[in-house]
This record gives C-alpha cells, sequence and structure tokens, in this order.
C-alpha cells in the first residue's frame, strides 16, 4: 500500500502543480489563446461527442494503428535481413539514412501526389515514419550479435531462418523493442501532420480547423487529447517491453 503511494505521488505531483499554476496564472494575467484548464475541462463534455468521436479520434486511432503496424513490421524483416549479411547492409544503409534524413512533412506531399488525400495517404505517411527507425534499430541490433554465439549457430550447423530466430532476434530483442517504442512517439507526430495537411478528417485536422475558426477551447481539447493518446500508448508499450525482454532492461539499469 505504501510503494502505490509512493508511485501515485512521484508520478503525479508534477502534472498537479503544472496544472495549478496554469490555472492561477491564466486567472491572474488572461489570455484568449492559453484558457483556463477548468475552462478546457468544461468544453470536453461539449467536444466528446459521437459525431466528434467517429470523425476525429476513432479515424486518428485507425491511421495511427494500421500505419504504426505496417512500418513496423517492414522494418523489422528488412532490418533482419539487411543485418544478416553485411554485403546488403553496405549498400542499402547510405540510402536509407538518406530518406530517413528527409523530415517526414517533407515526404507528405510527395506521398499525397502518389496516393491521393485520403485515408490511405494518410498511414502511407506514418508507416514510411516508422518503418526507416525500426529499420535501421533492427538492423544495427542484429549485425552486433555477438560473435560467439554466431560461431556457435555455425559449429551446430544451424541454417540462416533458425540462427536468425534462435540467436540473432533473441540477442537483439531488448534493443529492437526500444526502437519500436520510440517510433510510437513519431507515429503521433506524423499523423497529426498527415491530417493537418492532407485530411479533413483526424484530430490534427480538427485541431487547425479549431484554431482557424478561433475555438481555442476546442482545439486545446483536442492537443491534450493527442498528448494523452501519446502518453498511454508509450507507457503501455514500456511496460509490455519489460514484460517480453527483462533482462535487457536489468542489464541497462533501467528496471
Amino acid at each position: 500500500m505504501k510503494r502505490a503511494l509512493t508511485l501515485i505521488v512521484k508520478f503525479t505531483w508534477f502534472p498537479i502543480l503544472f496544472v495549478s499554476l496554469w490555472e492561477v496564472t491564466t486567472r491572474i494575467a488572461a489570455n484568449p489563446f492559453f484558457p483556463a484548464p477548468s475552462k478546457i475541462v468544461a468544453a470536453t463534455g461539449d467536444v466528446y461527442t459521437k459525431e466528434w468521436l467517429s470523425q476525429s479520434l476513432v479515424t486518428s486511432l485507425f491511421t495511427l494503428f494500421a500505419g504504426y503496424l505496417i512500418g513496423s513490421i517492414a522494418g523489422l524483416i528488412l532490418g533482419a535481413i539487411l543485418g544478416s549479411y553485411q554485403m546488403l547492409r553496405e549498400i542499402f544503409t547510405p540510402i536509407t539514412n538518406f530518406i530517413r534524413s528527409i523530415p517526414s512533412a517533407a515526404k507528405v506531399p510527395v506521398i499525397i501526389a502518389l496516393f491521393g488525400i485520403g485515408l490511405s495517404s494518410r498511414v502511407t505517411t506514418v508507416a514510411v515514419a516508422v518503418l526507416f527507425p525500426v529499420l535501421l534499430t533492427t538492423l544495427r541490433a542484429v549485425a552486433n550479435t555477438d560473435p560467439n554465439m554466431l560461431d556457435y549457430s555455425k559449429l551446430a550447423r544451424f541454417g540462416y531462418f533458425r540462427s536468425l530466430f534462435q540467436v540473432r532476434i533473441p540477442a537483439a530483442t531488448g534493443e529492437i523493442l526500444a526502437g519500436l517504442q520510440a517510433s510510437i512517439q513519431i507515429a503521433v507526430l506524423v499523423m497529426v501532420i498527415s491530417e493537418m495537411i492532407g485530411s479533413g478528417k483526424g484530430l490534427g485536422a480538427f485541431v487547425i480547423r479549431a484554431q482557424s475558426t478561433y475555438m481555442i477551447t476546442d482545439m486545446w481539447v483536442g492537443i491534450l487529447t493527442l498528448g494523452i493518446i501519446g502518453l498511454l500508448l508509450t507507457e503501455g508499450f514500456r511496460l509490455l517491453e519489460r514484460k517480453v525482454a527483462p533482462w535487457y532492461f536489468t542489464s541497462k539499469g533501467l528496471q
């Protein structure tokens, strides 16, 4: 019980302090672009209507999960293949780094030109943004497998796939999961950008529409909703990581 209370205090004291200072500051010096948290909470009931949920929240969540799933699976497969063969790494790593270095916002117009304005372009934008960090993280993790473990797999006459799934990937699991976790925030960010630029639906479109019509409180509801989604996904994945690969985080002093 005492431990639970300690954890609650540890993770809530700063948000409570921040929101309290925000509330007091806006009451002392009102700013139309920074409404008080109490006003934002009061507006939440009006914004969270059935229509809003179907057009904005559900649309964004589908875009986010579909794009993340496609991008992460493709990144894992390509990263595992490139990480296993030095010649392929030398050929494709510079190309991959070049494409990754192009900002996601700059890729959106190209993707819209190829796929049009709609759900497919938004999902593709998220998938492309997630693909490259997952690919490179997986590539490095698989390529850096302990040589002694690889020598053992050769002595045991493991084939390529057996060596990959029983030696390389298990050894790289912790780093791969860390790359997948880091890609969640990238996916949320790119989802919002794609909705702001090329869509009339989703949370990103809702936020930009509320801002352009000076519905500032509604805009903040959308922004905070995005923050909550990102936080829940990140913390949920963090818990999953520690269940799947606890040894990795213990070795890094993260537990």
